[in-house]
């Protein structure tokens, strides 16, 4: 929703792009579910302007939420990816708790599946879409990391973990999300996704060396 415009220009926006999702969930055999329909009004961290508490939607005032989930990822108003971060890191330190209570009965082969399973999964789902969030987020994240790296070689003091996370091929959160991010162009670029039929690269021209 964009913040210059008026309150009745995002209702009428809005009801008419709904309207046109509806008719076609209603082609599909699908239905549209009112009643569990959110609205998320987002926008920049620097931007004072009130957002309105509700919106009228099929008829209905909608109050509006602070933050939403959709495919899994919780997004923020300031889409500063806090709160799903949180949920994130609540999420991998509840499995490390159990992890630890059986790491003594398992090798250290078995311990680094435990990791990748249970928690590089979490860490890494959707995780390109945390480019560019704060650094004490991203020191959260790593600090779930690092706990895992130290339940693989069954250390529950703090020391250096630097040379334990090359020996495991561990990259870190950062470069995991570069990552991420790199693969998904290449495939996009390769034409290995459905993404790529809806994109057009564009190629500089040659440079022409003029003696």
């Amino acid at each position: 929703v964009v913040s210059t415009q008026s309150t009745a220009e995002t209702e009428a926006k809005l009801n008419g792009c709904l309207a046109d999702i509806q008719k076609w969930m209603a082609r599909n055999r699908l239905k549209l579910n009112a009643g569990k329909t959110e609205v998320m009004i987002i926008k920049s961290i620097y931007d004072r302007v009130n957002n309105p508490t509700s919106i009228q939607l099929f008829g209905k005032m909608v109050e509006t939420s602070s933050s939403a989930r959709n495919l899994g990822v919780i997004f923020d108003d300031k889409l500063k990816m806090d709160k799903h971060v949180s949920h994130v890191v609540r999420g991998c330190m509840g499995y490390l708790n159990n992890l630890w209570r059986i790491g003594r009965t398992m090798d250290k082969e078995s311990r680094v599946r435990m990791v990748n399973v249970f928690i590089h999964s979490k860490l890494d789902f959707c995780n390109s879409l945390l480019y560019g969030i704060g650094k004490s987020q991203l020191k959260r994240l790593q600090k779930v990391q690092n706990s895992a790296i130290r339940y693989v070689f069954n250390w529950k003091k703090r020391r250096g973990i630097t040379a334990l996370s090359k020996e495991l091929h561990f990259l870190p959160i950062s470069a995991r999300i570069r990552y991420k991010i790199a693969l998904l162009m290449y495939n996009v670029v390769h034409g290995q996704t459905h993404i790529s039929s809806l994109l057009f690269l564009l190629y500089p021209l040659p440079v022409l060396c003029v003696d």
